[in-house]
């Protein structure tokens, strides 16, 4: 029996896209973030900063703030993000329908082949 764990793996844009998000509904403090955007303390250590630097949230006393670069930064993540799946959904089906033809094309090989066989 294969135990699993439904661990998700975020690109780093989802993860940043996931604190400005929670933050462009009102100052948060660290823990209250970390909950609001799902992340771990060590992903949040590394995250908080880098945002920071780049002026997109700043910190006030025990709060971190979305600044106006920053929910700028959140639109143009969200579009992205939005985007990246249509294009996973699109590159999905067409793998499908490779494999389909190419299944298709298997069949009709075999069927081929016996014909050739058969006549022998």
């Amino acid at each position: 029996m294969r135990i699993s764990f439904n661990k998700r793996k975020r690109t780093e844009y989802q993860i940043m896209f996931q604190i400005l998000d929670a933050l462009s509904r009102g100052p948060l403090p660290k823990t209250k973030l970390m909950y609001k955007a799902d992340l771990t303390y060590v992903v949040t250590e590394k995250y908080l900063p880098y945002l920071q630097n780049i002026g997109a949230i700043k910190k006030d006393k025990d709060l971190y703030y979305i600044t106006q670069r920053g929910q700028e930064i959140r639109n143009l993540l969200e579009t992205y993000i939005r985007k990246a799946e249509e294009i996973k959904k699109v590159l999905e089906e067409l793998r499908r329908t490779i494999e389909m033809k190419n299944n298709d094309e298997g069949v009709r090989t075999k069927r081929e082949s016996k014909v050739i066989k058969s006549d022998r």
